[in-house]
């Protein structure tokens, strides 16, 4: 069984419905206990595209 993602950082960040610590949704949060590995699988790949979404890219110009 694929464990929860949370971080114990629970607050959800109004100007998106995700939770700050986890980047899940409310709905995905309540959901996660009852929810097969591939549906869970589904939410953690989920959770990496709005991670990369969250952090800031390094410009062109940066030469990075």
């Amino acid at each position: 069984m694929i464990t929860s993602p949370c971080t114990n950082i629970c607050k959800m960040d109004a100007s998106n419905g995700l939770c700050q610590g986890c980047f899940r949704t409310i709905d995905e949060i309540t959901a996660w206990s009852r929810l097969d590995d591939p549906a869970r699988l589904r939410i953690l790949a989920d959770i990496d595209r709005r991670r990369l979404a969250q952090t800031p890219q390094p410009s062109p110009r940066d030469g990075k």
